[in-house]
């Protein structure tokens, strides 16, 4: 927990150089068209002509031994793609090479395009402005309470006007569910309401990308639900592309588009959660329902 929110606090320090790095005009205070208004008009991964957001082409990470083994997939704007997988199959480590927190041993990652890991200083820092990490744990500052929780990113930007962020804090925390709740302290809170605060934190700058660690991690089914739902509802409201790595599958069957089944460090199975729900598949079959391989096939 303490590691993790000393890497939000370092990856949000970042926003304080691009502040003077690279120019661009503040959000709204506010969404003014509903999630049903505006999820028309959203691509989808089936789209062909959504331009693709992540590109992970044939990556390879190892530690002490190999965890990724040459896993390619695409990620298309707007598009929710769950990746799944038993412990230690690679899924968080995957997801940290997307936020460019750790670098493939081999292999390419592109974001709009674009190769991060030969991204020049200034590029990275740009790329990490529009990509933000919700972590498992929710790395909430226990020395603040919820409103400068999510008002920190936008402190940490450089933003001085005090009306912009705290019309832009209310917004948040109305989308996020936490009203009345602003001055709340971290011993005030529930695992969920921390999580809560996590991702308008995360979104308070407008990325283009969020990535969720384990986001229902930690809380009781009715909890995650709701959290699932808050994800989901984000996601098309802000018009956001995510990648969420979980082993909760009720939560995908709420966020995602697609699922991805990570096996032994590739990707075993590829496909919709309709299709992830009536595959065959032996494998993909025991990890849904909790089996074991032998004793399917006893």
């Amino acid at each position: 927990m303490f590691f993790e929110i000393i890497v939000a606090a370092f990856f949000l320090g970042y926003l304080v150089l691009l502040a003077a790095l690279v120019g661009r005009r503040f959000w709204p205070t506010q969404r003014t068209n509903s999630v049903e208004d505006r999820e028309e008009s959203l691509p989808g991964y089936s789209d062909d002509s959504a331009p693709k957001m992540i590109e992970v082409i044939n990556v390879k990470k190892a530690f002490d031994h190999p965890v990724l083994k040459g896993v390619t997939l695409a990620v298309a704007r707007g598009e929710t793609v769950g990746i799944l997988g038993r412990s230690g199959t690679g899924k968080s480590v995957l997801l940290k090479l997307i936020a460019g927190f750790l670098q493939p041993d081999s292999g390419v990652i592109l974001y709009n395009g674009r190769e991060i890991t030969q991204m020049s200083e200034r590029r990275l820092l740009e790329f990490r402005k529009r990509v933000s990490y919700v972590f498992q744990g929710g790395a909430f500052f226990d020395f603040l309470n919820v409103r400068e929780n999510i008002a920190y990113p936008l402190r940490e930007r450089g933003i001085t006007d005090e009306e912009l962020i705290r019309s832009r804090v209310d917004y948040l925390i109305d989308a996020v569910e936490l009203d009345g709740m602003g001055d709340y302290t971290h011993d005030e809170l529930n695992a969920g309401a921390k999580k809560q605060v996590a991702i308008a934190r995360a979104i308070a700058n407008e990325p283009e990308v969020i990535l969720y660690d384990e986001p229902t991690t930690g809380v009781d089914p009715i909890i995650g639900k709701s959290l699932s739902r808050l994800i989901r509802k984000l996601n098309r409201q802000e018009h956001l592309t995510s990648v969420v790595v979980t082993h909760d599958l009720k939560c995908l069957e709420i966020v995602a588009d697609r699922i991805i089944l990570l096996e032994d460090g590739r990707i075993h199975f590829e496909g919709t959660p309709e299709e992830f729900e009536t595959t065959k598949d032996p494998f993909v079959f025991a990890f849904r329902t909790g089996r074991r391989l032998e004793t399917l096939a006893s």
